[in-house]
Formats: C-alpha cells, structure tokens, sequence
C-alpha cells in the first residue's frame, strides 16, 4: 500500500480524482516504496496526483473527468473534445507545436 498524503482526504475536487485515488490504493497496488501527494501546492501549480518511487522517479497525473464519446480528435499535434455544443482544444496551442 502507498503512502497517501495527506491521509484523510475528506473530499476530492472531481469524482475523476476519487476514482484515480481508488485506483492507486486497491488495483495498482503498489507496494510501500511508493509516496502519493494528492493536490500539492508546487510554484502556483496544483497537479492533481504525484508519485513517487526511488527506482522510477517522479510522476505527475493530471485527471480529467472526459468521457470517450467527448473525444473528438486526437493525434500528435491536436487534442480535441466535446462540451454540449462547443469543440475545444484543452491544451491550448498544442496544435503549433
């Protein structure tokens, strides 16, 4: 089992989240070696998920509560979904790189 912290999450900002945070503790399974921050506060930045493991590093998750019949588009360059009438590409200028 990761070390969670904080601990005693009372309430997740997205359902997403609680359902990744489940994840982490019961199907990855992941042993003790592994700390899980959720929510940290980093330089004005606030991923959602941190994990950390001495042998791998750190890794950040950023969940999304999408659907996949939101998802429009997707290809190296562009990332597109759905919202009700609206397309929108969520990682801003990803389409210029």
């Amino acid at each position: 089992m990761p070390l969670i912290i904080p601990d005693d999450i009372e309430q997740f900002t997205t359902t997403g989240e609680e359902v990744f945070c489940h994840f982490l503790r019961n199907v990855a399974k992941p042993d003790d070696r592994y700390i899980v921050w959720y929510s940290p506060d980093i330089s004005e930045s606030e991923p959602d998920f941190i994990l950390y493991n001495p042998e791998i590093g750190l890794i950040v998750f950023e969940v999304k509560d999408w659907t996949i019949d939101q998802i429009r588009e997707v290809n190296p360059k562009k990332f597109v979904i759905s919202f009700g009438n609206k397309e929108i590409s969520p990682c801003g200028g990803c389409e210029k790189q």
